[in-house]
C-alpha cells in the first residue's frame, strides 16, 4: 500500500505497516496479536491520517489482548506526560540512574571554574561521575537543536576541572537527555565533540527507551486513567516508577490519590502486570 500519513511534526511520509508491526511487538504483543492489530487497523487509515490517530487505533485494538501491552505501548506518550515543568522528568531520569547502580541527586548547584551552574541530575557510582542536563518536551516536535548541545557542552567543560578535583579517582562525563528526539545537527555536534546524548530511539543500543524497557522501569504516567493532579501527587511522594507502585498497599494509593480502594487496587494490579510480563 502507498498511503501518505502525517507525523506529529507535520512531516508527510509513507505509511509503513512493518514499522507499526515492530512497534507493537516491542510493546509486548506477540507476533500473532500484532499482525491482527495491523490487519484491523490498516483499512481505517486514509490519506494524511495523523500518527496520533494511528496510535489511538492501535491502542484500542491492542487493549483487546492484554493491558500490559497497552501500557507498554503508551510509553512514548507517558514520557510526554512527565510535566508540565521539566522537574518531573528530571526526577524520573534520576530514578532510572538509581536503578542502574548510581547514587543520583536532582537539582544540585555546583560552582564551575568560571560560573555557578544548576545541574539537573548528578549521578555517581564506584567508577564514574555523570552530570545530566534534561530537556523535557510535552509535545513530540520542538526537538533540542545544535544550539542546545553547544550550550550544554560548554557548561560541562566549565565543570569538568572542578569535578575531576572533587572525584580524582572517577571518570567524568556529561549527558544531554530528552524525552523526545534531537535534531540531526545536535546529534552530529554531540558525536564530534564527545557529548553523550540520549533520547527516544537514540543511540539505538542505549536509548532512553531501551534503558526503560530492559529493566521495566516504566513511569506511572503510562496509566491513562490518572489526571495531571494525581500524577503530581505521586511524583511529589517519590512514587515515579510502576515497579514501586506494584509493591504499594491499596489503602496507601487510595489516600494518596483520593480514589476508591477498588480503583487503587486496580492501579496496583496494572502496575504488577506491566512489571512482571
Amino acid at each position: 500500500m502507498n498511503i501518505k500519513i502525517r507525523k506529529a511534526s507535520g512531516i508527510i511520509e509513507d505509511f509503513n505497516p512493518q514499522k507499526l508491526l515492530e512497534s507493537l511487538t516491542r510493546s509486548g504483543a506477540d507476533r500473532e496479536q500484532a499482525e491482527e492489530v495491523v490487519e484491523k487497523l490498516v483499512p481505517e487509515i486514509t490519506p494524511f491520517t495523523s500518527t496520533k490517530k494511528i496510535f489511538r487505533l492501535a491502542h484500542k485494538y491492542l487493549r483487546q489482548f492484554n493491558r500490559a501491552s497497552v501500557l507498554r505501548y503508551s510509553l512514548k506518550k507517558g514520557l510526554l506526560r512527565l510535566g508540565p515543568s521539566g522537574y518531573p522528568f528530571e526526577k524520573y531520569f534520576g530514578e532510572l540512574l538509581g536503578q542502574y547502580g548510581y547514587h543520583a541527586d536532582v537539582g544540585i548547584i555546583l560552582e564551575g571554574k568560571c560560573v555557578t551552574h544548576e545541574i539537573d541530575v548528578i549521578a555517581v557510582n564506584d567508577a564514574e561521575v555523570v552530570l545530566v542536563e534534561c530537556k523535557y518536551r510535552n509535545r513530540p516536535n520542538g526537538a533540542p537543536d545544535v544550539k542546545t548541545a553547544l550550550y550544554v557542552h560548554s557548561r560541562f567543560q566549565d565543570l569538568r576541572p572542578v569535578i575531576k578535583e572533587r572525584y580524582p579517582d572517577k571518570t567524568f562525563s556529561g549527558w544531554l537527555v530528552t524525552n523526545t528526539r534531537f535534531t540531526s545537527d545536535a546529534i552530529q555536534y554531540a558525536n564530534c565533540a564527545g557529548l553523550k546524548i540520549k533520547s527516544w530511539r537514540y543511540p539505538e543500543d542505549n536509548s532512553i527507551e531501551k534503558m526503560i524497557e530492559d529493566r521495566k522501569l516504566y513511569p506511572v504516567t503510562v496509566l491513562s486513567g490518572l489526571n495531571s493532579a494525581q500524577i503530581k501527587r505521586l511524583i511529589d511522594n517519590r512514587l515515579i516508577l510502576m515497579k514501586d507502585m506494584a509493591t504499594m498497599k491499596a489503602h496507601d494509593i487510595q489516600r494518596m490519590l483520593s480514589v476508591t480502594e477498588s480503583r487503587a487496587a486496580k492501579l496496583i494490579e496494572q502496575a504488577g502486570e506491566l512489571c512482571l510480563c
